[in-house]
């Protein structure tokens, strides 16, 4: 039970993190990203945290060859979300 609360208090501070990052809000505020976010097709891949099928999708695989997507991913720093003990 612990553990499970401790992977959740984990998960909350890496929320936390990056709704704090600008370039992170940057990216989320994008007008593509918004609109592959409101996709019901994508939104059902997404439930699965199937990243193979995530990053297999032809809308999202898309995107990150569009350059100013692929510009706002470049600035993200995922080390940065994650927490530390």
């Amino acid at each position: 039970m612990f553990e499970q609360i401790k992977g959740m208090a984990g998960k909350f501070q890496m929320m936390q993190k990056m709704m704090q990052d600008e370039d992170f809000k940057a990216f989320v505020s994008n007008p593509k990203i918004q609109a592959l976010f409101g996709d019901p097709e994508f939104k059902e891949i997404a439930k699965t945290r199937d990243f193979s099928k995530i990053l297999t999708n032809p809308k999202f695989s898309g995107l990150m060859k569009d350059p100013e997507i692929a510009s706002l991913v470049a600035k993200l720093n995922p080390k940065k979300f994650i927490p530390t003990p």
